[in-house]
């Protein structure tokens, strides 16, 4: 029987929140622009959005995907002259995030997206939460904008 060694720890640091989202906001655009994995793409994304988002409501502000939902859910609401649920276009606009975070067995093992256009709108919606939080934007936020304004 052989005595399992014990598992050297590396030290427990404290981090925060926000730089942390910024770093996975950034590796998020790198991959992007290098048009690989769009998946993780929309899940760094989705992540860095999601810590922003929850800065601003903390701070009494709204975040990006509040003001999407609340927009969508107005227009529909002239549109069809019936009252709509600022959640049912939240859960929309998450839809891609929240298809390859989870996943339970009764539901189907394939997801059906377009992942560069999804991936391209969770970058912006973190980008916007960003910008609402410092009012400044990194050389590949800047690039990204540029790049999508122009296209």
């Amino acid at each position: 029987m052989s005595v399992r060694q014990p598992v050297s720890r590396m030290s427990v640091e404290e981090h925060d929140r926000k730089s942390l989202a910024l770093k996975q906001l950034e590796t998020a655009l790198r991959l992007y622009f290098e048009r690989e994995d769009y998946a993780s793409v929309i899940t760094l994304a989705g992540a860095a959005d999601e810590v922003f988002g929850k800065l601003l409501t903390s701070m009494g502000r709204s975040s990006s995907l509040e003001e999407i939902a609340k927009t969508e859910a107005a227009i529909h609401e002239w549109l069809f002259q019936t009252p709509a649920s600022t959640k049912e276009f939240a859960k929309r606009a998450n839809l891609a995030r929240n298809n390859l975070k989870h996943w339970d067995a009764g539901n189907s093992p394939t997801v059906r997206l377009d992942l560069e256009e999804e991936a391209h709108d969770m970058l912006s919606r973190a980008i916007d939460n960003y910008w609402s939080l410092e009012e400044l934007v990194t050389p590949a936020m800047e690039r990204f904008q540029r790049e999508s304004m122009s296209a």
